[in-house]
């Protein structure tokens, strides 16, 4: 089955025969981090979307963010050698800086990924098939197309069609009311969609051991201030997908991320916090690097204050997909779903196991 229709399909022959077969070994050659003839993926394929966000519609501008891969052409070769790079820069400047509660940055109030100036919450132009398999290792690729031929037959493989969380980054691109709780050893950067809290620890600790270190739908994040930017590195993350209709990562990938309140683009707006985001995942022939943004909501009215009120996700009362006896991934008809917000559906075990 053709999944991106004649002109995608076209591009993705070309896209892959440069990638797969005879020019893989150069392909990551090239994608080869600080090599001297490294050669970006968004200059090998500047038509297949190489240099996109995570998720994206339309282009936009940024008022600090930047859309260059940090770290030179091809970018660092790791994230650890990016957060150290980025410390060491706020080290020569005599930082971190140590923040109290009077000087930390004001980030109070409801944040939302869209908001009545029409503006989208990831910024960049929309990232293509072609371009997003352009960026994968052969295996990789091989299961991306295979997960896009899936929903393109109307299987469901999102974690959250089952109500499971949506890992990290996918987090970043979500929708719902966002709340930024500061303080100067610990910062919890929380999101509407299914309750989620990260925590982000600037008290200097670093990550867990390899002893102690799981794999987390948020992972484990350590950070630092440079002056107003909070800068994140974030391992343990368990495997996923980016989003929907867009590559897996393994529970390898690592991120980091540069976050700054800015001036909003729209002189109508009240805030705006720009999100720099550099994934770093085995998968990937190159870091993949994007700027987010949230947008403040506006309360400054009783009116307005009703509009924003954050709600509580509950998932499971709205998903209705299942697996069938067989193994089929299949939904509930309307009115064949079972009673699941009926306490005796979860306490009664008679009930339960019918």
């Amino acid at each position: 089955m053709n999944i991106f229709g004649k002109a995608g399909l076209c591009a993705l022959a070309v896209a892959m025969a440069a990638v797969v077969g005879s020019d893989d070994a150069s392909a990551q050659d090239t994608a080869a981090n600080g090599a001297a003839d490294c050669v970006p993926l968004a200059a090998q394929y500047p038509d297949l979307g190489t240099s996109q966000s995570v998720s994206a519609r339309r282009e936009f501008a940024t008022s600090w963010g930047s859309f260059q891969l940090p770290g030179g052409p091809c970018g660092y070769a790791s994230a650890e050698e990016h957060y150290n790079a980025l410390l060491a820069d706020a080290q020569s400047r005599g930082g971190p800086t140590v923040h109290t509660f009077d000087t930390l940055p004001d980030w109070s109030g409801h944040w939302g990924t869209d908001n009545d100036t029409g503006e989208l919450a990831i910024v960049g132009l929309a990232s293509t098939p072609e371009g997003m398999a352009a960026r994968l290792t052969p295996d990789a690729r091989e299961q991306f197309l295979f997960d896009a031929r899936m929903w393109r037959e109307g299987h469901a493989i999102d974690p959250i069609s089952f109500c499971l969380p949506p890992n990290f980054p996918r987090w970043v691109t979500e929708y719902g009311y966002r709340e930024h709780f500061l303080t100067p050893e610990k910062i919890l950067l929380g999101s509407e969609m299914m309750n989620e809290f990260r925590r982000v620890f600037t008290d200097g600790r670093p990550h867990p051991s390899d002893e102690w270190l799981t794999h987390e739908w948020l992972g484990y994040s350590i950070g630092f201030w440079d002056e107003d930017v909070l800068t994140i590195w974030t391992r343990g993350i368990k495997e996923g997908i980016l989003q929907r209709n867009m590559p897996r990562q393994t529970n390898q990938m690592e991120v980091v991320e540069r976050w700054r309140r800015v001036e909003p683009l729209d002189p109508d707006a009240l805030g705006r916090i720009e999100i720099e985001i550099t994934m770093y995942d085995p998968t990937f022939v190159e870091p993949w690097h994007t700027v987010a943004a949230f947008y403040k909501e506006d309360d400054r009215t009783a009116e307005l204050r009703e509009r924003v009120w954050p709600h509580q996700w509950d998932c499971v009362e709205g998903s209705n997909w299942y697996i069938t006896d067989d193994g089929i991934v299949s939904q509930y008809a309307p009115g064949e779903k079972p009673d699941i917000t009926n306490p005796d559906y979860w306490f009664n075990e008679n009930y339960l196991h019918q």
